[in-house]
Formats: structure tokens, C-alpha cells, sequence
């Protein structure tokens, strides 16, 4: 079963970036670390269902290459999308039987520039042209490498990634790359009127990506915005608020039952909604 593993964010100033996430996020970082093989430094943060990775070029490499072309182009963002598969090999023989050309894995390290801890994996990456230009891949971690909890500060600490937004002109390339190639399930399509679009809910690690898909869309598809979850959004604005992070007031959500606000600042770059769902 293919998963969302995390997210990327795409970040020059890699300290400042961490310290306007810590706290927005209300959580002191998993991992402080670099990527000696992709000449790249992260934060990592990680959340209930994935991790929020904040990646800078640091020195010379492939994935320093992609950070600093993402950087160019529209400055701090969301810049990537990364798959998990706990087999490898499996993932390959699956994807390559639904036409993607992912590679053999390819293994990489990181290490935590506090603790000296390492973290192994083995990426499998594919021509950018099949996610019609988003970075992503796929990762299989190595037994064992596991990722502490982003410790809370306090009460209104973010819980989990709800969903992240992707636009794209094409529903039919989106329900192929991510439906049929990594085989991700396709919750939910519905129609956008106001729009003349359609909006696409694909499902995994109990988050989705919602793709938007309408003519005005860029003509590469964009990552675009994010949406977190918290447990109480009274408290988690609260929070914010003392801590003079921009907020807007509480509203209610388009999905019946849910609470949002927007977060205005120390958001690197994304457009994010704080969202809570009512209880089950």
C-alpha cells in the first residue's frame, strides 16, 4: 500500500523557517539534520499521521539542485510531495505495471545535528514530467529509523496534516499518476460550478490530496495550500494569538460539523487553514 509519507517545504533561511513553524505548529522540532549524499539540511517535524519536512540547500546536490530551481522560481513554498511504501521492490513492480518508470531504489542517510542520531531509507524517483512537474517520489524507510514525536509546548499544539492542495488543468493526468500509478484511492469527485472545474479527494494516511482541476490552473501543476488539524481551534487560536502570530476569526468550515481560521503569518509561504473536525 502506497501512503503519503510528508510533506515538503522548500526554504532558504533554514533557522528562521524553524522557528516560525515551531511556533506555528506549537512543537519543538523531531529532527534537526543534513542530507551529506543531496547537499540539503532539514527541520522535521512529526505530526500524528506523517511529517512536515522544511528543507534548504546546503552545498552541492541533486536535491539542492531541485530546492534552489523551486526557490528561484517561487520563493519559500510548498515544494514537494513524498510517497511511502514499506517494500520497495513491491512498489516498483507495481508502478511499473501502471506505466510509471520509478527507479531502483536508491539508498540515502541523514543525520540529527543534536543527537548524532542517523535515519536510512532507499528512494525510488520517476521523470517530474508523470506528476506533470511536482517533486515527489517514493520513500521505504529503514527498520528502526524512526522519527521522534515533534514534542508540544503547550495545549493548541497542530495534531496532523488534514490535507494538502494541488492544482492542476488535468483531473484525467491526476486520476492516472495518483490513482492508478501509486495507487491511491480516489475518495471523492465532485464538480466545482462556480468554477467549471472538478475536485478531486485522494486518500491515504488518514489525510488527502485535494486536487483542484480547472482551466485557469497553472500550466505544470502547483502544490499550492495546506490544511492542519487540531484537536480544539479555541484553544489552538488562543495560542496563536499570545504568541502574535496572525490568525483570522473562527469560522465555520465548508464540510459540515468542522471550524476553521486562516493562519496570516509565519506560514512559510503556504496559504494555511487551521481545521477542526467534531468529535466522532
Amino acid at each position: 500500500m502506497t501512503t503519503i509519507d510528508h510533506i515538503i517545504i522548500a526554504v532558504s533561511n533554514l533557522a528562521e523557517a524553524s522557528a516560525d513553524y515551531s511556533a506555528l505548529l506549537g512543537r519543538a522540532p523531531s529532527w534537526r539534520g543534513t542530507h551529506p549524499d543531496y547537499g540539503t539540511a532539514n527541520t522535521l517535524f512529526r505530526l500524528d499521521n506523517s511529517y512536515i519536512e522544511l528543507l534548504a540547500p546546503q552545498g552541492e546536490g541533486m536535491a539542492a539542485d531541485i530546492v534552489n530551481k523551486i526557490l528561484n522560481t517561487r520563493g519559500p513554498c510548498l515544494g514537494g510531495l513524498v510517497f511511502g511504501t514499506e517494500s520497495a521492490d513491491d512498489f516498483i513492480s507495481y508502478a511499473r505495471s501502471k506505466g510509471l518508470e520509478a527507479s531502483d531504489p536508491l539508498p540515502g542517510h541523514g543525520v540529527d545535528d543534536q543527537t548524532g542520531a542517523e535515519r536510512r531509507w532507499r528512494n525510488m524517483f520517476w521523470d517530474p514530467a508523470a506528476a506533470r512537474g511536482i517533486f515527489s517520489f517514493c520513500i521505504e524507510h529503514e527498520s528502526g529509523s524512526t522519527l521522534p514525536e515533534a514534542a508540544p509546548h503547550r495545549a493548541g499544539a497542530i495534531i496532523g496534516i488534514d490535507h494538502v492542495v494541488l492544482k492542476t488543468r488535468s483531473a484525467d493526468a491526476a486520476k492516472t499518476f495518483y490513482g492508478d500509478q501509486l495507487g491511491i484511492r480516489l475518495a471523492l469527485e465532485q464538480d466545482m460550478p462556480e468554477s467549471g472545474g472538478v475536485q478531486l479527494f485522494f486518500r491515504a494516511s488518514s489525510m488527502s490530496i485535494e486536487v483542484i482541476a480547472y482551466d485557469r490552473a497553472p500550466a505544470q501543476d502547483e502544490l499550492w495550500g495546506l490544511a492542519l488539524k487540531t484537536s480544539d481551534i479555541e484553544v489552538t487560536h488562543a495560542r496563536l494569538t499570545e504568541g502574535n502570530i496572525e490568525t483570522s476569526d473562527i469560522r465555520k468550515g465548508r464540510k459540515p460539523g468542522t471550524r476553521v481560521c486562516t493562519a496570516k503569518s509565519h506560514t512559510l509561504g503556504v496559504p494555511t487553514l487551521l481545521i477542526e473536525h467534531p468529535p466522532r
